[in-house]
Protein backbone atom coordinates (compact mmCIF):
# COMPACT_ATOMS: atom_id res chain seq x y z
CA UNK A 1 0.00 0.00 0.00
CA UNK A 2 1.10 3.47 -0.98
CA UNK A 3 1.06 6.05 1.38
CA UNK A 4 0.21 9.92 -0.10
CA UNK A 5 0.55 12.75 2.73
CA UNK A 6 -2.61 15.57 2.64
CA UNK A 7 0.02 17.88 0.68
CA UNK A 8 0.40 15.33 -1.80
CA UNK A 9 -2.88 14.20 -2.34
CA UNK A 10 -4.03 18.10 -2.72
CA UNK A 11 -1.28 18.99 -5.22
CA UNK A 12 -2.76 15.35 -7.42
CA UNK A 13 -5.91 16.81 -6.94
CA UNK A 14 -4.55 20.33 -8.49
CA UNK A 15 -3.30 18.41 -10.93
CA UNK A 16 -6.45 16.57 -12.38
CA UNK A 17 -8.76 19.96 -12.12
CA UNK A 18 -6.00 21.44 -14.19
CA UNK A 19 -5.94 18.99 -16.85
CA UNK A 20 -9.58 18.77 -16.95
CA UNK A 21 -9.76 22.46 -17.85
CA UNK A 22 -7.12 22.32 -20.44
CA UNK A 23 -8.91 19.34 -22.38
CA UNK A 24 -12.22 21.37 -21.71
CA UNK A 25 -10.79 24.49 -23.16
CA UNK A 26 -10.96 26.20 -19.86
CA UNK A 27 -8.73 29.18 -19.27
CA UNK A 28 -6.89 29.61 -15.83
CA UNK A 29 -7.26 32.99 -15.13
CA UNK A 30 -5.36 32.60 -12.20
CA UNK A 31 -2.41 31.41 -13.57
CA UNK A 32 -2.10 33.86 -16.62
CA UNK A 33 -2.84 37.01 -13.88
CA UNK A 34 0.43 35.54 -12.32
CA UNK A 35 2.82 35.27 -15.04
CA UNK A 36 1.41 38.44 -16.34
CA UNK A 37 2.37 39.82 -12.87
CA UNK A 38 5.51 38.26 -12.51
CA UNK A 39 7.32 39.48 -15.97
CA UNK A 40 4.96 43.25 -15.53
CA UNK A 41 6.97 43.17 -12.21
CA UNK A 42 10.39 42.09 -13.96
CA UNK A 43 10.42 44.55 -16.39
CA UNK A 44 10.15 47.03 -13.85
CA UNK A 45 12.60 46.46 -11.69
CA UNK A 46 14.93 45.91 -14.41
CA UNK A 47 14.01 49.52 -15.91
CA UNK A 48 13.98 50.95 -12.77
CA UNK A 49 17.51 49.73 -12.47
CA UNK A 50 18.80 50.11 -15.95
CA UNK A 51 18.00 54.21 -15.48
CA UNK A 52 19.38 54.44 -11.94
CA UNK A 53 22.41 52.88 -13.46
CA UNK A 54 22.83 55.11 -16.53
CA UNK A 55 22.92 57.66 -14.29
CA UNK A 56 25.32 56.27 -11.86
CA UNK A 57 22.77 56.25 -8.80
CA UNK A 58 22.00 53.67 -6.36
CA UNK A 59 18.14 52.78 -6.28
CA UNK A 60 16.22 50.65 -3.50
CA UNK A 61 12.96 50.00 -5.28
CA UNK A 62 9.52 50.09 -3.03
CA UNK A 63 8.96 46.42 -4.16
CA UNK A 64 5.72 46.32 -2.37
CA UNK A 65 4.30 49.67 -4.34
CA UNK A 66 5.79 47.67 -7.90
CA UNK A 67 4.40 43.94 -6.77
CA UNK A 68 0.73 45.81 -6.23
CA UNK A 69 1.27 47.82 -9.82
CA UNK A 70 2.36 44.52 -11.42
CA UNK A 71 -0.67 42.82 -10.26
CA UNK A 72 -3.34 45.95 -10.97
CA UNK A 73 -1.40 45.90 -14.37
CA UNK A 74 -2.40 42.10 -14.87
CA UNK A 75 -5.89 42.28 -13.91
CA UNK A 76 -6.62 44.96 -16.24
CA UNK A 77 -5.03 42.82 -18.93
CA UNK A 78 -7.18 39.84 -18.11
CA UNK A 79 -10.03 42.18 -17.89
CA UNK A 80 -9.99 43.24 -21.01
CA UNK A 81 -8.78 39.12 -22.86
CA UNK A 82 -11.72 38.04 -20.84
CA UNK A 83 -13.99 40.76 -22.92
CA UNK A 84 -12.77 39.72 -26.24
CA UNK A 85 -12.73 35.95 -25.38
CA UNK A 86 -16.74 36.73 -24.75
CA UNK A 87 -17.27 38.37 -27.72
CA UNK A 88 -16.60 35.15 -29.62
Amino acid sequence: MIMVSVLEKQYMETVIRMGKRLQNGEIDWEQRRYEIAKEVMAVMIGAITKGAIDKGAMYDPNYRSLAMTSVVAATALIDELKKTQEKK
